[in-house]
């Protein structure tokens, strides 16, 4: 096992980060998007802010990567999207943002980076995490918790010297917020990608939602509402891209995944 064994780290981190709301969460307009919903903004809107504790272990086995990483995050000021009643006109819900809280999230992600063949390379990640969300809102207390997972698989081929192919798979669980609840979905995304005239053209061609599962399923309710919403995107969406580089410019073919080594995985097509 020594033999295959490359070498091993272990690391332990703390992080702190900051998340500021994006422009039209800060907007005090009203805005209607039909006859029953109108949004505004929320100047008063505090940035979140994140403490990240980390401890994880890596393993490099000729050229698998395996990873386990415990965390434990917890974000201040936590920014969600509520409702409630609008006031000035029947039957119609009010759409803002607001701090609701503060969320924990205690749990572990497993990775798996290897190269099947020369010419496949596939990674694996998967993660478990109890969540809970607890805080005040509309002038009551609340706190709610949900057990959540998620798993994500990359292919990448590489059939040819300039031919880049990504198939990705990934499952994301329901959970828990502060208003209600948001159901699971699974995604699939294909993209193919060419490199002619000695790399200066690259024919990118994306196929996202390839099986037509993505759809966002969402239940909240409050004082005096029930609100129900299920979207279901049209599928498969697909999208072509020509560039063409005019210069002498090489794109770097290794890069660091931050850690001083280098990103197994390579260019992503998405």
């Amino acid at each position: 096992l020594h033999r295959l064994i490359r070498r091993q780290r272990q690391m332990c981190i703390r992080d702190r980060r900051i998340h500021r709301a994006r422009g039209w969460f800060l907007e005090p307009f009203y805005t209607w998007g039909d006859a029953y919903n109108v949004t505004r903004g929320n100047p008063g809107l505090k940035p979140e802010y994140i403490n990240s504790y980390e401890m994880g272990h890596q393993i490099f086995i000729k050229k698998t990567l395996v990873s386990l990483e415990a965390f434990y995050r917890i974000t201040n000021n936590k920014v969600e999207r509520v409702r409630s009643v609008y006031p000035y006109k029947e039957n119609v819900l009010l759409h803002t943002y607001e701090n609701v809280g503060k969320d924990y999230a205690l749990g572990a992600e497993f990775l798996v980076n290897r190269d099947i063949v020369k010419w496949w390379n596939i990674n694996y990640m998967a993660s478990v995490f109890q969540y809970k969300v607890e805080g005040r809102l509309l002038n009551q207390d609340f706190s709610k918790e949900s057990f959540n997972w998620g798993l994500r698989l990359n292919n990448d081929f590489r059939p040819a010297k300039n031919t880049r192919v990504q198939f990705n798979l990934g499952y994301r669980s329901p959970t828990v917020t502060s208003q209600g609840r948001s159901e699971g979905f699974f995604t699939s995304d294909l993209a193919i990608k060419q490199q002619l005239m000695d790399r200066k053209l690259s024919l990118t061609l994306q196929i996202r939602d390839l099986f037509n599962t993505m759809r966002h399923e969402y239940t909240s309710e409050g004082n005096g509402f029930y609100y129900y919403r299920y979207m279901d995107f049209p599928s498969p969406m697909v999208s072509f891209t020509i560039s063409y580089i005019f210069n002498n410019f090489k794109q770097e073919r290794k890069r660091s995944n931050g850690n001083g080594d280098e990103d197994m995985g390579g260019e992503e097509l998405f």
